[in-house]
Formats: structure tokens, C-alpha cells, sequence
């Protein structure tokens, strides 16, 4: 019976080890979209970009952000998934109906534009996600050398000038992203990170957009799994007992 409880305790113990992998350092946040957020500003034409409708120039994200962990320090070289979630604001609208519906941010600029006259644009930016490429976090540290990158998204968008339909393409946003120069401190432990984000595209085919809020991504906490195994264990130490 002593033999057998003691096997028991042992194969709990190899479990355990074998769920915590000594000296492991890829690891993956998972974000908390209740608490993570970008805000959406930038310009068209030269206009600024303000929102459609209440709430539709900021949205939350989940995914994953994926780093090397050694240290303290968190280490990006690409893999993480930032996404971008359906804003509840939606859906939006475009001129003549032409990209109606639910995304991510809807924006509108509208203003008169040298050389073109009174111009009225609509855009829906969607299914956005970003990826941290390059750089650090450290906790206490502002982000160093990070560059947040789109690999997924595209905007809708309808130009109407002087009344008239001018132009509604689709335009992909894959590379677009920039430096993170947020000057606010990362939080980083173990099991959390709050990660701040202020990143521009720079301008480019006469538009700009810049995103800026925080990331807060989560790993679930080593005590919720040992206590798990730990009670395992116990139930087949119970179960031992009571057939021995």
C-alpha cells in the first residue's frame, strides 16, 4: 500500500515537471480585449479624420503577442497577433452604399481640398491586425525599438467631390504600421503585460493614420495548473486507500 501511494506521489511530481519545461523562454500573452484599446486619428487630403458615428474611431483587440522571455526582458521578432475586433459602434456607411457595414473603425473627412473642391470621404477600416516585429519591453521601461506592423487589414473607402462620386476603392494596409514611440512605462511580469502603444503610419497616398492606447495581455497563472495536478494526485491517492 506505502509502495503504492508513494508511485502515486512520484507520477503527480513527473507530471508537473513535465507541464513547466525547466529553462523555457518562448512564451505568449494572451490580450484581454476588455482592457485593451486603439484609438484611431490621421488625416486625408490634408482633412482630418473624425468619426462617423459615436465610438467609431476606437476599438478593442485579443489575439496573442508572442515573445522570448529572458531575463525580464521580452524580446519581439515577429509572430504575434494583434487583432482587431468588430466595433460595436457599426456597421458604417459609404458613399452610394458601395461598402456599407460592419469593421473595425468608420472615419469620414470633409472639408474642401485644393485643386479638387469640396470633397466628402467615408472609410471602414477592417480586419486589422498587427504584429510586433522588432524590439523590447521591459517592466518600468518605455517600449524600445518596437515596430508594430499590419500583416492583415484593408480600408474601404468613397470619395465624393463637389457632389459627385469620385472614387470608392479597396486599399490593403499590409506593412503599414511604424515605430511604437509611446513614451509611457511597460508593465511586464511573468504573467502580464500592459504594453502602450503610439505608432503612424507616416503619410502615403495623401493619407495618414496614427493608432495609440494599450495592450493588456495575460498568462494564466502556474498556481491554477499545479494545484489542478496537485489535486489529481490526491484523488488518486484517495482512490489507493480505499483499494488497497
Amino acid at each position: 500500500m506505502k509502495t503504492k501511494v508513494v508511485s502515486l506521489v512520484s507520477a503527480a511530481a513527473l507530471t508537473i515537471g513535465l507541464a513547466w519545461p525547466a529553462g523555457a523562454e518562448l512564451v505568449t500573452y494572451y490580450i484581454d480585449s476588455s482592457q485593451s484599446s486603439l484609438t484611431i486619428s490621421g488625416h486625408a487630403f490634408g482633412l482630418q479624420s473624425t468619426a462617423q458615428v459615436p465610438g467609431s474611431l476606437v476599438d478593442a483587440f485579443a489575439g496573442t503577442i508572442t515573445g522570448d522571455l529572458s531575463g525580464g526582458v521580452l524580446t519581439f521578432s515577429g509572430g504575434s497577433a494583434i487583432t482587431a475586433l468588430l466595433n460595436p459602434a457599426g456597421p458604417f456607411t459609404t458613399a452610394d452604399n458601395l461598402f456599407d457595414g460592419p469593421g473595425n473603425y468608420g472615419v469620414q473627412a470633409d472639408g474642401f481640398v485644393t485643386g479638387y473642391g469640396v470633397a466628402n470621404m467615408r472609410g471602414i477600416y477592417r480586419d486589422l491586425k498587427f504584429d510586433i516585429t522588432t524590439g523590447t519591453a521591459q517592466n518600468g521601461s518605455a517600449p524600445n525599438g518596437q515596430n508594430i506592423i499590419l500583416t492583415e487589414g484593408h480600408l474601404d473607402y468613397t470619395i465624393v467631390l463637389n457632389g459627385t462620386l469620385f472614387e470608392g476603392k479597396s486599399s490593403s494596409l499590409v506593412g503599414r504600421g511604424g515605430a511604437n514611440t509611446s513614451d509611457s512605462l511597460v508593465t511586464l511580469t511573468p504573467t502580464t503585460l500592459i504594453l502602450p502603444v503610439q505608432i503612424t503610419t507616416g503619410d502615403y497616398s495623401n493619407r495618414r493614420e496614427n493608432y495609440e492606447g494599450v495592450i493588456v495581455a495575460v498568462i494564466p497563472e502556474p498556481g491554477v495548473l499545479s494545484l489542478g495536478l496537485f489535486g489529481m494526485a490526491a484523488i488518486l491517492i484517495a482512490r489507493a486507500r480505499r483499494h488497497g
